[in-house]
């Protein structure tokens, strides 16, 4: 999991988070995920449905998989916040870029 935390935290690195959140946003966003920028701190939430019959009545539920926080030039990501099925999904998916 190292490996593909390098590429995201490279990835992020070539701009600001927001030019990040724009790129990741629509890679992510089909297979169930929602990009939030806050301040200097970016997180991805996996979203679920739970409960409800026939999808009537469900919550929606966001469980945060990834938290990338910027500091000055660099980029931090917390290794206790990433979510190793979503990291090898992203990783994935910018390196096909």
């Amino acid at each position: 999991m190292e490996e593909e935390l390098r590429t995201i935290r490279s990835w992020a690195s070539h701009g600001t988070l927001r030019q990040f959140r724009t790129e990741i946003s629509g890679k992510v966003a089909a297979d169930g995920y929602r990009v939030q920028l806050q301040g200097d701190t970016l997180t991805v939430y996996r979203i679920r449905k739970e409960g409800g019959f026939l999808g009537i009545g469900a919550r929606k539920i966001e469980e945060p998989v990834l938290v990338v926080i910027g500091e000055g030039a660099g980029m931090r990501i917390p290794q206790e916040s990433a979510d190793e099925e979503f990291v090898g999904l992203l990783a994935s998916k910018l390196k096909q870029h």
